[in-house]
């Protein structure tokens, strides 16, 4: 009696490799990434500057505050929500640049939107009372 056993394909060959341009391509996009990650934090540091108009303890400097706190935890967002995407995407081996490149291009959009409401709290201190 004679037993043949058929060839299972290794785990190893079956698995698809991510492409070498496309490793490369992430890397700089993350790297670039956690540069303009540091400049627009440093960046954010003089939204502080926007509360110069306000008056000591009114809602002015809270309003910045707001702005600040939105700009560095909407950059810490971006940051840990595409380099889990990018980890996700080396794991179920599919594409590893596009996520790199949308948390590049998404890094800024927290940071305009906290400039904005110091800049709007600021215009706010800056109106003076209406007279009747």
């Amino acid at each position: 009696m004679t037993t043949t056993c058929a060839l299972e394909p290794s785990s190893q060959t079956s698995r698809r490799r991510i492409p070498v341009w496309d490793r490369v391509i992430t890397g700089v996009c993350l790297v670039l990434a956690f540069v303009t990650a540091i400049w627009l934090t440093m960046l954010t540091g003089m939204l502080a500057m926007a509360g110069d108009p306000c008056a000591p303890d009114s809602p002015c400097t809270d309003q910045v505050g707001h702005g600040i706190t939105v700009s560095l935890l909407g950059m810490l967002a971006v940051l840990v929500i595409g380099l889990g995407c990018v980890i996700i995407a080396a794991i179920t081996r599919t594409r590893l640049f596009i996520w790199a490149l949308a948390t590049l291009l998404l890094l800024p959009v927290p940071v305009v939107i906290g400039s904005n409401i110091a800049d709007h709290a600021s215009q706010l201190s800056t109106v003076g009372p209406s007279h009747p």
